[in-house]
């Protein structure tokens, strides 16, 4: 934005606050509503970090075809993952939890889903014709983390 812009929007705001002031307490009421809201699911998203697709190509043998994606979470582990073809691979690091206890899900918008469990390294292997939009979903006994559709 540049300064006339800064400067109508100040001037706006100071017009709505004059015009029609917040009612008191109003900024207290809509903390509360947003914390009991159990908007805990929306900061437990798997934000993607690093797409492949976003990337000059690599120019190296093998895998030239994939697409590597890279999502972390808000408890500090990641999701690495490797789509090849109808082959998605991908490795769960630095979780603090049982291994066995995670599902990682493949999902499309068009309501089809793929599951896998964790190896005792925390990698796993699902086979799945995937086109469109999908993602990730981690599950493990205390909750799950999603990420946001990623276009393939």
């Amino acid at each position: 934005m540049n300064t006339s812009d800064d400067s109508l929007l100040d001037d706006l705001r100071e017009m709505w606050l004059l015009a029609d002031p917040p009612p008191p307490g109003l900024a207290a009421s809509m903390i509360a509503t947003v914390a009991a809201a159990d908007l805990d699911q929306e900061w437990e998203l798997l934000v993607l970090v690093r797409d492949s697709a976003d990337e000059p190509a690599a120019q190296v043998r093998g895998l030239a075809s994939a697409r590597i994606l890279y999502f972390t979470a808000a408890e500090g582990w990641s999701l690495d993952a490797e789509i090849d073809g109808d082959q998605v691979r991908g490795q769960l690091l630095d979780f603090d939890g049982d291994l066995g206890s995670v599902e990682v899900a493949l999902e499309t918008r068009d309501g089809e889903r793929w599951t896998s469990g964790l190896d005792e390294v925390g990698f796993f292997a699902i086979t799945a014709e995937v086109s469109g939009e999908l993602r990730f979903t981690v599950s493990n006994a205390s909750g799950s983390a999603s990420s946001r559709w990623i276009e393939v």
